[in-house]
This record gives C-alpha cells, sequence and structure tokens, in this order.
C-alpha cells in the first residue's frame, strides 16, 4: 500500500473527526480509509486512534504523528498547488530548431507531451540538416547533432549522446565479402553524410587512437535516413548514429562491420544564447527535454552480429 496515501487518509480522519467525514474529503470510500489507517498502524507498529461506535480520537502516540506529519503534507500540498500554478501561468512561444531525422522519430513525442503538460505554451519547431545560428535565425534554441563546438557566445547544454556505427545490408556484405580492415573502405562502396567532394574521408578510433580512413564515397546525402535506406537496399557501406540506424540493426536488417574501427559518439546538445533574464518557459522546456533524455540510451536492441 502506498504509504503517503495512507499518511494522508490518517491525517484527514484526525482532522475531520470521522471516517466517513474523511472518506467524503477525499472522494473515497468509508473502507478504503479505514484500511489505509489500520495499514499505517500495522506498518507502525501503534494505535493511533481510539476507536468507539460514537466517536474517534486520537491517541497520545497519534496527537504526536499528526503533528509531525502535518507540516510535510501541507508542504507537499503547496508544493503541488504551485507546480498546477506555474503550468497554468507559464505561457507563450518556443522556437527550437533541430535536425530532420532525430527531430521526426525522437524529439517530436517530447513536445508532443511538454505540450499536453503546459497547455499555454506554444512550440514553433522548424526540422533542418543545416547548422543555423540560433541568434540569426531568431530561434530560441537550437538542437545540434556532433562533435562538441565550443562557442564562447552561446551556451552549450549536454543531453545525451549517440553511438555511431559502420553498417552495411548483409546482402552487400554477401556480394564484397568480409570486410576487416578499415583500408578496404577505398575500393568498397560507401555512403557518405554530407559533401562527396569535401568529405570522401571517415574519422575513426581504433583503441581510443584516432585515424582518418580514405573511403570510395559512392553516394552522399545531408539526411541520415537517405542514407540508411540507400544502406538497406545494399548500395553501399554507412556510417550512421544509432538514433537512425538502431532498429535496422537489432533487427539484423543491417549489420555493423569493422566493430574495432568505430567512430566517436556524436553529442546531442541543446544551444542558446547566455541570457541571465531567461523566460521561465524555457528553462522549464530545456529541463524538461534533459529529463527526457537523459537516461535513453540510443543503441541497437538485440544479438550484434559480428562480421
Amino acid at each position: 500500500m502506498d504509504k503517503l496515501s495512507a499518511m494522508q487518509a490518517f491525517a484527514a480522519v484526525a482532522r475531520q473527526g470521522s471516517f466517513a467525514a474523511a472518506a467524503r474529503k477525499l472522494g473515497l470510500s468509508r473502507s478504503q480509509i479505514n484500511r489505509q489507517v489500520l495499514w499505517l498502524e500495522d506498518e507502525l507498529s501503534v494505535t493511533l486512534f481510539n476507536r468507539t461506535t460514537r466517536r474517534v480520537d486520537l491517541t497520545h502516540t497519534g496527537q504526536a504523528y499528526l503533528e509531525n506529519i502535518v507540516p510535510v503534507l501541507d508542504n507537499l500540498a503547496n508544493t503541488e498547488a504551485q507546480l498546477q500554478q506555474n503550468q497554468q501561468t507559464l505561457s507563450g512561444t518556443i522556437k527550437i530548431n533541430a535536425p530532420m531525422s532525430f527531430g521526426l522519430t525522437h524529439l517530436t513525442p517530447v513536445v508532443v507531451k511538454f505540450m499536453q503538460e503546459y497547455p499555454n505554451i506554444q512550440v514553433q519547431l522548424d526540422l533542418s540538416d543545416e547548422k543555423r545560428d540560433p541568434v540569426s535565425n531568431q530561434f530560441d534554441m537550437t538542437l545540434r547533432i556532433g562533435p562538441s563546438e565550443p562557442n564562447p557566445a552561446m551556451i552549450e547544454h549536454d543531453i545525451t549522446h549517440t553511438e555511431r556505427y559502420i553498417c552495411a545490408a548483409p546482402a552487400l556484405l554477401q556480394r564484397i565479402g568480409r570486410v576487416t580492415s578499415p583500408e578496404q573502405l577505398i575500393n568498397l562502396p560507401c555512403l557518405q553524410y554530407g559533401n562527396l567532394v569535401h568529405g570522401n574521408y571517415w574519422d575513426l578510433l581504433h583503441h581510443n587512437k584516432p585515424k582518418r580512413v580514405r573511403i570510395n564515397g559512392v553516394m552522399s546525402s545531408n539526411n541520415g535516413d537517405v542514407l540508411k535506406q540507400a544502406a538497406l537496399q545494399g548500395v553501399g557501406i554507412a556510417m550512421l548514429p544509432s538514433i537512425i540506424v538502431g532498429n535496422a540493426i537489432g533487427s539484423g536488417a543491417l549489420v555493423p562491420v569493422l566493430q574495432d574501427w568505430q567512430p566517436a559518439p556524436l553529442h546531442i546538445s541543446l544551444l542558446y544564447a547566455p541570457n541571465r533574464h531567461m523566460a521561465p518557459r524555457l528553462s522549464v522546456f530545456i529541463k524538461y527535454i534533459q529529463s527526457a533524455f537523459e537516461n535513453t540510451d540510443f543503441c541497437f536492441t538485440g544479438t550484434r552480429q559480428r562480421v
């Protein structure tokens, strides 16, 4: 049984002077109130009330217990009332920019829940895979996925991170054979995020030592889901974050390769301009996003097949 509910039931009986009145006050049945108080007495191994057919009186122990818990219960009630008041009074618009794939799959559900809890706040969510400066584009904040880029003019609020995997469709691996060395990538079809002309290489880590590897880029895109679809069709080997390919790897539709040569994880962070008088709705939103993602493991589920 919930101890807090039992404490509230006990306090209601003590304040109202009867189990029936306490039941009406809390919107419960008399038997429910009685069970909660009996459970609390058993839990504490004390008698809280002297009961007769006509009266319910506190014992000395019950009186002492009531005096100790009333401040706790009142403080809890005041806190809940304040939170409800904040939810009702927080209002205005939050304008946020985020990458397309992450925004559609992961951020949108969180934003929807946030708006349900704070119905007076409007959210303008702009999804784009272009890096946009939050100040010049008049965003309250932008969500970035990538290496940390210190900027003294901005606050970078880390939320979580996402692993990245080099992976390919099983059908492609059957055609090209085992991939055992990163040097093979110069002769194998690869899918490159960004621009082929300026990015025909991958930065990998081997036992925490960095190594830049040339690749044979046959296709590029600034959207990870495009590259994922190409990888699923066997067009080439992709290097993509788990927020995009995690489920495909977990199901076996894509298979990790070169697992001893993996890229560094990517930071997922909120970027916004410093403001000593930040609007309360923005502070609440930042904390909400932090809480939503801080324990999220952006990784595939299932058994990893080693290739």
